[in-house]
């Protein structure tokens, strides 16, 4: 159903989600609103799935056989949007304290999948955040990561991007099966799912490879040493107007969001 208040010349709620190891570089206009956003997954073995919802924040969250897998080239995802509706949200809207942020530079070439997201959110939240602190093989409590562009902070895995106003979606380059589960013009709320590994293998070498083939799309001294814990008790502080919904099992790696310089 409809959000309170909304009506279909008015638009709907969608939520654009990103779970796993992705490099996200948001576009912003002048003001230092969001226009834009491209999210990379980096060449690391990983197969990528993506599923529509008619849920805002999924729960239980879909399994496995409900994505699509995605082929390895550019998808554009066009949001149309009622008319009057505002800009994006302005770039400071970000939660740096639970996300691994680097300033922009030169992106690299090793990536599998892109996202590229026509429009600006008006929120943007982050969940399955965990401290990058893990017990190494002596039970003693060190970093997770090395290099000089270790997190200063927490890192989160999974984003949530909010649109208000849209009145049609579609994802350009998706299989043709994925494209008729997305309805358009959109008659209610709903979310799509961008899955940055189906299955999930927990290995340290693994995920190790996945970290590094991330640091090298984005450019960062970046290496893991440890795995990172277990989100499953972790608690995101969410962003305004979107409860981000961290859900239970592994995952490998965590975001990076590369920010403009100022």
């Amino acid at each position: 159903m409809a959000t309170a208040g909304n009506s279909a010349s008015a638009g709907f709620q969608f939520n654009v989600i990103l779970d796993g190891t992705w490099v996200i570089v948001p576009g912003v206009d002048a003001s230092g609103r969001i226009v834009a956003v491209n999210a990379y997954a980096p060449s690391c073995g990983h197969p990528q799935g993506a599923t529509f919802n008619f849920q805002l924040v999924p729960n239980p969250w879909p399994a496995p056989p409900a994505f699509y897998m995605l082929d390895e080239h550019s998808h554009v995802l066009q949001i149309q949007r009622a008319s009057g509706s505002r800009p994006g949200m302005n770039i400071s809207g970000i939660n740096q304290s639970i996300n691994h942020c680097a300033p922009a530079r030169p992106m690299g070439t090793g990536w599998d999948l892109m996202i590229s997201i026509q429009a600006g959110p008006d929120s943007w939240a982050s969940g399955d955040t965990v401290t990058p602190q893990a017990n190494n093989s002596s039970g003693q409590l060190v970093p997770c990561f090395s290099g000089k562009d270790v997190p200063v902070g927490q890192v989160s895995s999974l984003q949530t991007l909010s649109f208000t106003g849209v009145t049609g979606i579609e994802l350009c380059g998706a299989p043709a099966k994925l494209q008729a589960t997305i309805p358009n013009p959109l008659k209610t709320d709903g979310a799509l799912i961008f899955e940055g590994e189906i299955p999930y293998i927990p290995t340290l070498m693994h995920e190790r490879a996945a970290v590094s083939a991330l640091a090298a799309l984005a450019g960062l001294d970046l290496v893991l040493d440890v795995p990172l814990p277990s989100s499953l008790s972790a608690r995101s502080t969410p962003g305004a107007g979107v409860q981000p919904f961290s859900h239970t099992g592994g995952y490998c790696g965590h975001a990076v969001i590369v920010l403009p310089q100022p």
